[in-house]
């Protein structure tokens, strides 16, 4: 066995570690366990999170943790609590492996210390999406009967397997057996929020929710994985490129979010117009001086013609002609399963023949003004608009580095899935970023005043950093790959922008070189699983990104972790 990290590890310290049981590799960091085996991903991730009535992971402090070494394997022991002390918990990991297979168990016991309301507590398993999308898949149900079935393709608006008592499928030759414990589990494709996975977790979202687990109360689960057979692996990113069409480049604005001081005013940023959401309750806002065309994002209450026309009318008294116009119900801002219930009153789909009337000249849309998630569950009849949107956040569910740049995988997936439900319609998609602009799932976005990685955040501090630059950049490669149209990568100012009273961030330079490139040719090379993406147009004039740990060479220029590189055309 190989052990990479202390025997004995403290909170203090980030316990984990990569582990070994034969060819099966465990990675452990902080209770959230990663395994491969003979270098195929066969679980993403297997984790407890503990979700709040909102949805919010409840913030998790461990007490202890210990790795020991058995024969031909391991055995990890993890005690940890919530934050707030109203539940403690116990993870145990073993595993055992032979040259040809491998098994690995996982047990937990969370106990409430005090009554807690909750909509999930206990094991999520996530499942990697190379290898695995459209894949035959066996599902065993708790009556023992066995279905025949296969991972999505397209994202799947719904759950696409429900009752699940154990699985069974193949990822690059290698054979997966999964037996389930304690609960009955379902699946979702996670791919709806970006994230790259499938997800098996408990407890049914058919139950009621929030529930309630009473003090004293135990919930004990276990998984086991049984893995074996020959790897075929599959090579990284292709290294020819992909020739496209860079998407015109927006910023976003809405009051409240991005009213601080413009960073770019006299900066030389010439994106192609503003994306400005009007709220029908307020006033209609002031437009920041910002050249190109704007696209307005109006969301109305319970008289949606005359907020819609309320609109139009300050327009035209302030002399604007909006380019696209886009509407939606104030009760579609929440998110809602794809089988109902639905808001009282309008439709959005009712909003279209409005905005058409009272925005005679203008491209009208239809989506979602949250993420795909959304537009997915609620498709619009994409043969009635001009243009479908939709916008995506990357810490929905996670908001580890890694987690985040995990979510670039997921995007060229959601986009294929878009343009499948509206294929002769142009994608203008909204804001595209890691922070979380508005929350569908509760009451608002997290709190981060701390300024942590913190799921369902809106300030995220890697906005302000050279990882908010890297992630833009790469987000751009895989918005020109699927075809996009125009999206908005920040908004102008505050947590979402590009800077604020004391200057631009690193993201700035980034949205300058892509809105330089917007609407021209371009060859996209590289992504985030080869760690390097490159963007250039045929005068050599381009971007490129490093998403590595370590320095990479772009050309002639080095490139440290995260670093930016702008590369001027030919004169």
């Amino acid at each position: 066995m190989s052990v990479d990290s202390p025997t004995v590890a403290s909170a203090a310290s980030g316990s984990g570690g990569t582990f070994s049981a034969g060819p099966l590799r465990a990675e452990i960091i902080d209770g959230r366990v990663r395994v491969s085996y003979s270098g195929v991903e066969i679980v993403r991730e297997i984790d407890a999170p503990i979700r709040d009535a909102g949805w919010r992971t409840l913030p998790v402090v461990e007490t202890s943790a210990e790795v020991r070494e058995t024969e031909g394997g391991f055995r990890y022991l993890r005690r940890f609590g919530t934050s707030d002390g109203g539940l403690a918990g116990e993870l145990e990991v073993e595993a055992f492996g032979t040259d040809r297979c491998a098994e690995l168990v996982a047990r937990i016991t969370l106990t409430a210390v005090a009554d807690m309301d909750v909509n999930r507590a206990g094991f999520v398993l996530l499942h990697p999406v190379a290898g695995v999308a459209g894949a035959p898949l066996e599902v065993g149900h708790p009556d023992g009967s066995v279905e025949r079935t296969r991972f999505p393709d397209r994202v799947s608006p719904s759950q696409p397997v429900f009752d699940i008592a154990g699985l069974r499928h193949h990822i690059d030759g290698v054979e997966v057996v999964i037996t389930l414990e304690g609960e009955v589990f379902e699946m979702e494709d996670q791919r709806n929020w970006t994230d790259a996975s499938f997800k098996t977790y408990c407890r049914p979202l058919a139950l009621p929710r929030p529930y309630r687990i009473t003090a004293g109360e135990t919930v004990r689960q276990g998984i086991r994985i049984t893995v074996g057979g020959e790897a075929d692996r599959r090579p990284a990113d292709m290294a020819e490129g992909d020739a496209c069409v860079m998407p015109r480049i927006l910023l976003a604005h809405e009051p409240g979010l991005s009213d601080g001081p413009w960073p770019g005013a006299d900066a030389g940023l010439a994106v192609d117009g503003l994306l400005v959401r009007v709220d029908a309750r307020a006033p209609f806002p002031e437009i920041p001086p910002v050249a190109g065309h704007l696209t307005l994002e109006i969301v109305t209450d319970s008289d949606p013609e005359a907020d819609i026309a309320r609109v139009a009318a300050a327009c035209l008294a302030a002399g604007m002609k909006p380019r696209r116009v886009v509407a939606l119900p104030r009760g579609y801002l929440a998110s809602h399963q794809p089988e109902g219930p639905w808001p009282e009153g309008a439709a959005p789909m009712d909003l279209v023949p409005m905005l058409r009337a009272a925005f005679p000249d203008a491209e009208v849309g239809a989506g979602s003004l949250t993420n795909f998630t959304e537009f997915n569950r609620c498709r619009p009849n994409a043969e009635a608009v001009d243009f479908v949107t939709f916008g995506t956040t990357a810490i929905v569910h996670a908001a580890d580095d890694r987690a985040v740049l995990e979510t670039l995988e997921a995007l060229p997936a959601v986009f294929a899935s878009a343009r499948a439900l509206a294929p002769k319609r142009d994608l203008h998609l909204g804001l595209v970023s890691i922070g979380m602009r508005s929350n569908p799932y509760g009451a608002a976005v997290a709190d981060n005043p701390g300024g942590a990685r913190v799921a369902m955040a809106m300030d995220d501090p890697r906005q302000r950093t050279d990882f908010g630059a890297a992630w833009a950049v790469c987000a751009a490669a895989q918005t020109a790959r699927g075809g996009v149209s125009s999206y908005a990568p920040a908004m102008i100012s505050g947590p979402l922008g590009l800077g604020d009273a004391a200057g631009t961030w690193p993201i700035f330079a980034a949205v300058r070189a892509l809105a330089a490139l917007g609407g021209r040719g371009v060859e996209v090379t590289g992504g985030p699983s080869s760690g390097i993406v490159r963007i250039t147009a045929r005068d050599g004039a381009g971007i490129a990104a490093n998403l590595g740990p370590g320095p990479a060479r772009v050309g002639d220029v080095e490139l440290a972790p995260f670093g930016v590189a702008v590369f001027e055309g030919d004169a």
